[in-house]
């Protein structure tokens, strides 16, 4: 067969150099308006897990307690651990909570004369926080998360608290808000079970 009708002969039998369709063209620039877009709204969000600046409620202040949860609290006459930040948002956020959670849970509580608190305040993988967040985030005063807020019995903020609070300090100041010594052996118990997560997650990326 002669060169010249070979090609043809393929374009042919191939469908030859086709135009795209006014439909794929639509979609493909659609699709990058998107890529192009995203960055550009995504960076103006929150950093998330990054707690910044200092907070507009300090040490010594009536602490507002402008939700149902902080004036139920309050009313039982509770020393409140008000967390603003979620666990699942940031690294920070999932330590604090889970070490806070643990000493509540063996604790029970401080025999149910302390409540933990916490909300979301910022953006999380595009999810907005709830209302009762955002009026949270405004009274506080506070950019970024997670912040711990330590409010005694009185309703005055006695401790503030960005990024990172230890587990001896937390009982510490709990205990000198009750007015008693809480017992430290409760660390031994939380690193033995930290480690034997530790261990079954290693285990079971084996």
């Amino acid at each position: 067969m002669h060169y010249s009708r070979a090609i043809k002969f393929n374009r042919y039998y191939a469908g030859g150099p086709q135009k795209p369709s006014c439909s794929l063209l639509l979609l493909t620039s659609y699709l990058v308006l998107i890529l192009f877009s995203f960055p550009a709204y995504a960076s103006n969000l929150p950093i998330r897990g990054q707690a910044r600046g200092e907070s507009k409620i300090k040490v010594g202040d009536k602490a507002p307690l402008i939700t149902e949860e902080l004036q139920r609290a309050h009313e039982e006459g509770k020393v409140i651990a008000l967390m603003l930040g979620y666990q699942t948002h940031c690294p920070w956020c999932d330590r604090m909570d889970r070490y806070i959670r643990f000493i509540m849970k063996k604790t029970d509580n401080f025999d149910n004369r302390v409540a933990f608190i916490q909300t979301q305040i910022e953006h999380a993988k595009l999810i907005p926080p709830p209302p009762e967040g955002e009026r949270l985030k405004a009274a506080y005063g506070v950019e970024g998360q997670p912040w711990l807020f330590i409010i005694d019995k009185a309703g005055t903020v006695q401790y503030v608290y960005k990024i990172f609070i230890s587990s001896d300090v937390f009982i510490k100041n709990i205990g000198g808000l009750l007015g008693e010594d809480i017992s430290m052996d409760i660390l031994i118990e939380e690193d033995v079970e930290h480690k034997t997560l530790e261990k079954k997650n290693h285990d079971k990326h084996e």
